[in-house]
């Protein structure tokens, strides 16, 4: 060992063991217990949460009389976006711990010494075991690629060995609902600015600037915001259009036609003509008609996107509702409003009797072009706009008794490296439990460079926020929720439902709401996580282990590490069958009680080239991933019993949606690299899925034709479950409100 690590080491030991510069409050409550009794409460604590199959959060009743109690048990903040907590281990420091130099030095050095103590080689082994070197054209990573993962998973082995000696979890979160007109953008300001004083009395608060100024008075926040919305860009305007053609069942009068199609299109203008038993029909929509045109145009054969047939149920739903069976069929969708003008004024020339959405006739013209452009402007004012996301309302949090100051500090670092360019002003709440930062900051810069925020983009994010924690003397870490298998975040309107409930009875709301918040307040372990990522989970926190002791690392914090990669070994042995056995309605087992796909024995394999998808930075090294998982699907699949073949099909489909997902993001951020980068308006990940993507060979034919009889049950029950599943994600949308990426979370 180096002298620098040994010279951390014996600072570390000094720190941990409480030498005689050390007062012995300063410490936690909890140093005094040997590491076998903690390891044993621990693991207790865990079997306990099997018992009760989760019900049960660990630090809480039962678990939290062997855990420990008061201060030392772990706290999460309820609704942070990356916040990651263990139940595990109870090495969480009080908050006089926290707020004292002494303490938060200790996790620090922990985390400088894991750093510095990490053996890329031993990595670069264990990648070519699982596989690293295989698909097409993989073989030796290049430099740069390799250089990026070795930074990864330093800083993942690290965060998690200063977490273990009691660094605090950074929270980053980007908060909905952003201001995307300058009267939004003034209300925020007002929003950060204003507190209310212990008489209910509002009062401004101390604003600064990216400068560092004070934003003190009214005239000066007035100023601000003039040069701050500067580059904020006007609403799109909604051009989209689609053509439809139904299928009547049978005859229906004229007066039944227009009121059904007024049902189906709702608000919207439309045109349409009758021939028979067909009805074309030319519309506004709602809808991104780019990806529905390219989609037509390849075929939907060779598309995953099933945005067309989710309009044609809803289109078909809504005219049976009122009382008119058709079968509907989109045959053409244009987005730019030339095309729009075009298509319309086709459709006036081809069709004879076209009709406006009230039953009048469309008056023809000569010239089909002059009608066409006649009927346009009638409709213009009936079009909706789409809002520009012109800024973007952060939070930076801290546990309570943190230095505010220093975490202000930090926040600013964190912008001025993250979104150099870009205006912001920043503010301390301080009438809330935990520290606070608010945070607004421009999402276009006077160069015309766009902010984004996918999950990556987050995630980077949190680590900076942690690293300039750290140099403010903040023992903090970037850690992740599976490195604790904790339970999923909830979002502000999980929460905002929850309350509701809680407090008017005759507010309804899901028990699987109710369960989600329950969950992350009261720290629960995700059982569904720990079945499925176990042995991933547990094999991160061995390698923490044996990097801490290659640094030279002893005491409670070595100590803890171990205990969190021993419980979590133990605990997935026994949910796959090699302890007691867990109950039968665990996520880890089917119906009847036996084991599902998730204990076969190449789920780790698959799990860790998974988690590597996150390293691709091109499109071609994510297909190459993306080919060594499907291999890994397809070898699971031929050795998977036909009781288990159709969640596993669910499971599979699940995973290349997400890949198809990230494809398409690095697809996109590569386009805007080829025009100059950074000027277009990022795309969310369901518009994302309508571009051209990569289709997959489907190795899953069945080796003997099916009957007429089979397909046509084989086809309806797909259809129906299908429909069902395009249900179920409309109503997750609505009732959760999501932006573009899904990780506006708390």
């Amino acid at each position: 060992m180096s002298g620098r690590l040994a010279g951390y080491a014996v600072e570390i030991e000094r720190y941990l063991r409480g030498g005689s510069s050390v007062k012995r409050e300063d410490l936690d409550d909890d140093e005094s217990l040997t590491g076998a009794r903690r390891e044993a409460s621990e693991f207790q604590a865990m079997k306990s949460y099997e018992r009760t199959g989760g019900g049960g959060g660990l630090g809480q009743g039962q678990a939290g009389s062997a855990v420990g109690s008061g201060s030392n048990a772990p706290r999460s903040s309820p609704g942070g976006t990356g916040v990651a907590g263990s139940p595990v281990s109870s090495r969480a420091p009080s908050t006089a711990a926290a707020s004292s130099p002494k303490a938060a030095s200790a996790p620090i050095m922990v985390y400088g010494a894991t750093l510095a103590g990490f053996r890329p080689e031993e990595e670069e082994e264990d990648w070519k075991r699982r596989g690293g070197g295989r698909g097409g054209g993989g073989g030796r990573p290049s430099g740069t690629r390799r250089a990026a993962r070795v930074a990864y998973q330093a800083r993942a082995v690290a965060a998690r060995a200063g977490y273990a000696a009691g660094a605090q979890p950074a929270v980053f979160k980007v908060m909905p609902n952003p201001p995307s007109t300058k009267k939004a953008a003034a209300r925020l300001l007002n929003y950060i600015g204003k507190r209310e004083d212990e008489k209910g009395e509002k009062h401004d608060i101390e604003i600064f600037d990216e400068d560092g100024q004070v934003l003190a008075t009214g005239g000066a926040r007035k100023a601000f915001l003039e040069t701050f919305c500067e580059t904020f860009e006007p609403p799109l305007e909604n051009t989209n259009f689609i053509e439809v053609r139904f299928e009547l069942a049978g005859e229906v009068t004229g007066a039944a036609l227009n009121e059904a199609l007024n049902k189906a299109f709702g608000s919207k203008p439309f045109i349409y003509a009758q021939d028979g038993q067909t009805v074309q029909v030319y519309a506004h929509t709602d809808e991104r008609a780019g990806p529905l045109a390219r989609v037509l145009a390849g075929g939907r054969e060779n598309s995953r996107s099933k945005a067309l047939d989710k309009i044609e149920a809803r289109l078909s739903e809504a005219m049976g509702a009122a009382g008119v069976v058709a079968k509907a069929d989109v045959t053409a969708a244009v987005s730019r409003e030339p095309k729009a003008k075009y298509f319309l004024q086709k459709f006036i020339r081809t069709h004879s009797q076209v009709r406006f959405a009230n039953g009048e006739p469309v008056p023809r013209a000569k010239n089909p072009t002059k009608a066409a452009a006649s009927v346009y402007e009638q409709w213009r004012p009936q079009f909706s706009g789409r809002e520009r996301r012109n800024a973007y309302h952060l939070l930076f949090s801290a546990k309570a008794g943190t230095d505010a100051n220093a975490v202000m500090a930090a926040a600013r670092a964190v912008l001025e490296e993250r979104a150099p360019g870009y205006k912001f002003v920043l503010a301390h709440h301080k009438d809330t439990k935990h520290v606070h930062i608010h945070a607004m900051v421009q999402a276009r810069s006077a160069d015309g460079e766009r902010l984004k925020f996918y999950k990556p983009d987050l995630a980077a994010w949190r680590e900076t926020f942690a690293e300039k924690a750290r140099e403010n003397g903040i023992a903090m870490v970037a850690t992740r929720r599976m490195d604790h298998a904790m339970t999923r975040p909830f979002t502000k309107e999980h929460a905002g439902a929850y309350s509701r409930a809680q407090s008017d009875p005759r507010y309804q709301v899901s028990a699987r709401t109710i369960e989600r918040v329950e969950a992350k307040r009261q720290r629960r372990l995700d059982g569904q996580s720990l079945v499925v990522n176990g042995d991933a989970i547990a094999a991160a926190w061995q390698k923490t282990v044996t990097t801490m002791r290659t640094a030279g690392i002893v005491g409670q914090a070595l100590t803890a590490a171990e205990s969190i990669g021993s419980n979590f070994l133990r605990f997935r042995r026994d949910r796959a069958g090699d302890g007691q056995p867990g109950p039968a309605a665990e996520s880890g087992a089917d119906q009847s009680g036996q084991k599902s796909f998730l204990s076969h024995p190449g789920m780790r394999e698959l799990n860790a080239l998974i988690g590597d998808l996150n390293m691709a930075q091109t499109p071609l090294e994510m297909r190459r991933q993306m080919a060594r998982v499907n291999q890994a699907l397809d070898n699971m699949r031929e050795t998977l019993p036909p009781a288990h073949q159709g969640q596993f099909e669910q499971y599979s489909e699940e995973v290349n949606d997400k890949m198809h997902d990230r494809l398409a993001r690095l697809q996109f951020e590569r386009q805007q690299q080829r025009r100059g980068g950074g000027g277009g308006e990022p795309i969310p990940e369901r518009e994302a899925r309508g571009r051209d993507l990569p289709t997959r060979d489907d190795s899953r034919q069945p080796e003997q034709p099916r009957t007429g009889t089979e397909q046509e049950k084989v086809g309806a029950k797909q259809k129906d479950a299908n429909k069902q599943k395009a249900r179920q994600s409309e109503e997750q949308d609505r009732k959760t409100q999501r932006s573009n990426d899904n990780d506006y979370e708390r």
